[in-house]
């Protein structure tokens, strides 16, 4: 087109040139001729053959190794680090503390709260083990008032009326029996007094008789009846005093059985009057005075244990619980101030050391559980991050095993953890799933990554740069001989090397690049 355009503007040149000449008489001025410039060869664009092959839709991102269980420890609040217990690949188990921030006078105050406590708690339990008792003592009263009542409304065993039978049967004969027998006594004792009173005159006669003999030769030792006299006189007086004596004890007996026949008699009379109430209170019931205070009695023992069980210890209770709290508290906000092993594993990385200010919710330490691993992949291209998906099957190449292709699958996509106050542990990786037999990989070892997600085998297909979009359309400039058309196309997978192509062209047509 320059070419031509180049040839017209000569030509007109010439022809204005030939005007001016004849319209100027007889001077001619002759003007050189213009040489013109060479024409420059035109750029052939390349072109394409719309042909049938396998067209996929793929993802290639890098990823690396990482341990499956891996945390990044870091603490709740800010404060400096006081002490380090673990360096960078020491292996640690589960619950072990690995570090700790300086707690000023927690400690101290943590010892004084417990010792709150137990005061607390002794007191408390002093006094629930007195209520306890109170209680317990207001229960036996109360079964006992119970068991009184129920003895006076339940209706007399057969046993025991018979039993009080008897008593009263034995009781009535034992008073005849004590009637009897003191009577007998008595009887006795006065037939026995009597006799020692008959006997006594003629003993007492006899003594006097003896006494006059013995008062006549006892004077005169020469006598031949001295002796004789003297021991009929000894004779007759101690039979004296042996006869005084027997009346004296026969009036003693005598009075005796007339003292005790009285009491005696008493006692069995009592013992019969005894007997003959138990009968009566077990023949005729109760009395409804003994019922309603026996009923009264019941009544009072459940009064005094349900006020038993309402003596409360709130107050003590509630010093409990706000002791219990504090050190609880204090607790906590030392525990906050401590690191500890989520699991059993080794230290995977450590981010400071003792001395240095720390921030809350920054990681100090990273531990990891590198008996299973899976990979992360962090840099994937905002437009391809809608594309990836949970359960998507990928293919991965090892740095440390070039050549082997493994396959994989996306397990977890990357989130956000957040709270009111901060984000916490975010997780920006994809991460893979794989078995890679007889690799020996570590933590840290680099790998490329395949996606698939979709895969067409008998696509016809153009290389990019064979098709262009305008306003939203796709289309192409079709060669037909020396000429040239445009073509729209309706296009389905769009990768960096082939385009598959729905519509719009065949197998073989040519296709002019861009």
């Amino acid at each position: 087109m320059k070419h031509q355009s180049f040839l017209s503007c000569t030509a007109l040149f010439v022809l204005a040139l030939a005007l001016l000449t004849a319209c100027g008489g007889a001077t001619v001025q002759t003007v050189p001729t213009p040489t013109p410039r060479p024409i420059q060869n035109v750029l052939e664009k390349p072109t394409y053959t719309v042909q049938r092959g396998v067209v996929v839709d793929e993802i290639k991102v890098s990823g690396f190794v990482a341990a499956t269980k891996q945390v990044e420890l870091s603490f709740t609040q800010n404060g400096f680090l006081k002490v380090l217990y673990v360096d960078r690949n020491d292996p640690v188990t589960k619950g072990q503390l690995l570090a700790e921030l300086e707690m000023g006078d927690l400690p101290n105050q943590l010892r004084q709260a417990e010792v709150a406590l137990e005061q607390a708690q002794l007191v408390l339990n002093r006094s629930k083990a007195q209520r306890d008792a109170a209680i317990r003592r207001a229960e036996l009263d109360l079964e006992e008032a119970q068991a009184q009542l129920r003895r006076l409304q339940e209706p007399p065993e057969p046993l025991d009326v018979a039993r009080a039978q008897a008593n009263l049967a034995q009781a009535q004969a034992n008073l005849e029996q004590v009637r009897t027998n003191a009577s007998a006594e008595k009887t006795r004792a006065e037939m026995a007094l009597a006799q020692a009173s008959n006997a006594l005159p003629a003993i007492q006669t006899a003594y006097l008789r003896a006494l006059t003999e013995w008062n006549d030769v006892k004077d005169k030792p020469q006598d031949w009846r001295y002796n004789a006299v003297k021991e009929a006189f000894e004779r007759a007086e101690a039979e004296l005093r042996n006869a005084e004596m027997a009346v004296r004890q026969a009036q003693l007996a005598y009075d005796q059985a007339r003292q005790n026949e009285g009491p005696a008699i008493a006692r069995a009379e009592a013992l019969l009057a005894e007997a003959q109430a138990a009968y009566d209170a077990l023949t005729r019931g109760p009395k409804p005075e003994d019922l309603a205070r026996a009923r009264r009695n019941v009544e009072r023992a459940q009064i005094a244990v349900e006020e038993a069980k309402q003596i409360g210890d709130s107050e003590l209770e509630g010093r409990v619980a706000a002791a219990q709290l504090e050190v609880e508290r204090l607790k906590t906000q030392m525990e906050a101030m401590r690191l500890y092993a989520p699991f059993n594993g080794k230290v995977a990385a450590v981010g400071n050391k003792p001395g240095d200010q720390i921030t809350a919710y920054r990681a100090v330490i990273t531990v990891m559980d590198d008996t299973e691993k899976e990979l992360l992949v962090e840099n994937v291209a905002s437009q391809d991050a809608s594309r990836i998906g949970l359960g998507q099957q990928v293919q991965i190449t090892f740095s440390r095993a070039p050549g082997k292709v493994f396959d994989g699958v996306v397990t977890k996509l990357p989130t956000t953890l957040t709270s009111s106050a901060a984000t916490i542990n975010p997780d920006r990786a994809y991460h893979i799933d794989f078995q890679a037999p007889g690799v020996d990989l570590e933590v840290g070892d680099l790998a490329q990554v395949v996606i698939t997600l979709k895969r067409v085998e008998d696509a016809l297909w153009l290389p990019p740069q064979a098709v262009r979009a305008f306003e939203g359309r796709r289309f192409v400039v079709v060669k037909e001989g020396d000429r040239q058309r445009r073509q729209d196309v309706r296009v389905g997978i769009v990768s960096l090397e082939r385009i598959e192509i729905l519509e719009g062209v065949k197998e073989g047509d040519i296709v002019v690049g861009q």
